[in-house]
């Protein structure tokens, strides 16, 4: 993307002026629409043709410019005709939902992660780009950590008016912060909720094709979810018990030290959850339906728990323990974590429905 084909506010070219001339992670926030991506886009171009490398973190899961959806990824960029490309993502962290509300620690937990992986690659700029979510207990609690991870240089606001300095005031006072305020793109356009899905279904489409079923034992990886391989497997005694306290068809049942976790074939009687906590004497019941599991999103990761792949389950052998994902990887000997999203999603890329 060149100057040519977008209208650069003057308030832009000198700040991404005074960037070129300094280091430190750059960190960029505003309202969905407000242009945050077309500014990095113009500032990673100003830098590299100043022979600068830049490490460039997509904070996005919902509309990523880099990685698929669902995900937070760097990649390198030292070639300013690169970025008219969606490059592959160097490394990615796995966050499970196109949205970060109910996902903050693993947005979070992603950007340190990444923040670690790029400071190795000793880019000369670090440029964050954040996704827009700008509003609610959600965002604050999300735009605060993602400033206190990163200790960015310089917070890039892009805003109309005042409608991200409830974001800003925490760090007003901080050591090192540089806040600077720019308008939004003269080319930037709002997006309708329908426009954004129909994106992210594109992109989802765009990961999986050529996509193929590959088995995974899980006695060869961690999962984080739920609840599934963290306790010790009931037996038949204990699962009919539990079928007839539900009034439901349970097909699998552990038991941990806090929590008791069931798939069911179906419905399931959620007024009997406080007896099966009482008998089982743990602090809460998990129960997922076995049509859940079906096409959830998973993240497959390697054994920094660092994302090798996305992953869209299919079935689970709940006597052998291994599951069958349908996934780009070719080889899946590497995963040591299998992350359970809060997505379900097709092999064509549509969303199926929240879990």
């Amino acid at each position: 993307m060149t100057e040519r084909t977008l209208t650069i506010p003057p308030e832009w070219r000198e700040l991404a002026e005074e960037i070129v001339g300094h280091q430190g992670p750059v960190l960029v926030i505003g309202a969905p629409g407000s242009g945050k991506t077309t500014f990095c886009l113009y500032l990673s171009g100003l830098l590299c043709r100043s022979n600068r490398r830049v490490a460039w973190i997509e904070a996005d899961p919902g509309q990523p410019f880099i990685g698929p959806p669902a995900s937070i990824s760097l990649t390198l960029y030292s070639e300013a005709g690169d970025l008219m490309k969606r490059k592959n993502p160097l490394i990615m962290s796995f966050i499970g939902n196109t949205s970060p509300v109910g996902r903050l620690l693993e947005m979070i937990s992603g950007l340190q992660k990444l923040m670690h992986q790029a400071q190795t690659q000793k880019p000369d700029i670090i440029l964050i780009n954040t996704c827009g979510l700008v509003n609610g207990g959600a965002a604050r609690e999300l735009k605060y950590h993602e400033i206190d991870i990163s200790s960015p240089r310089y917070v890039i606001a892009l805003q109309k008016g005042k409608e991200v300095e409830h974001l800003l005031a925490p760090h007003s006072h901080r050591a090192g912060l540089l806040i600077r305020r720019i308008p939004v793109s003269p080319d930037a356009r709002p997006s309708t909720n329908e426009a954004r899905r129909a994106s992210r279904e594109q992109r989802f489409k765009e990961y999986f094709r050529g996509a193929d079923f590959q088995d995974i034992a899980l006695h060869d990886a961690g999962i984080h979810g739920p609840g599934l391989g963290t306790g010790e497997r009931l037996g038949f005694r204990d699962v009919n018990k539990l079928s007839k306290i539900f009034q439901a068809i349970v097909i699998h049942a552990e038991l941990s030290a806090d929590r008791l976790f069931l798939i069911t074939e179906g419905e399931y009687a959620e007024a009997e959850l406080f007896t099966a906590r009482e008998q089982y004497n743990v602090r809460e019941v998990m129960i997922m339906r076995r049509s859940e599991l079906d096409h959830l999103l998973v993240g497959l990761n390697d054994d920094q728990n660092l994302c090798l792949g996305l992953g869209i389950l299919r079935t689970i052998d709940l006597k052998e323990l291994s599951i069958r994902v349908i996934t780009p990887l070719k080889d899946v000997s590497g995963i040591r974590h299998i992350s359970l999203g809060s997505l379900r999603v097709s092999p064509a890329g549509g969303e199926l429905g929240q879990v």
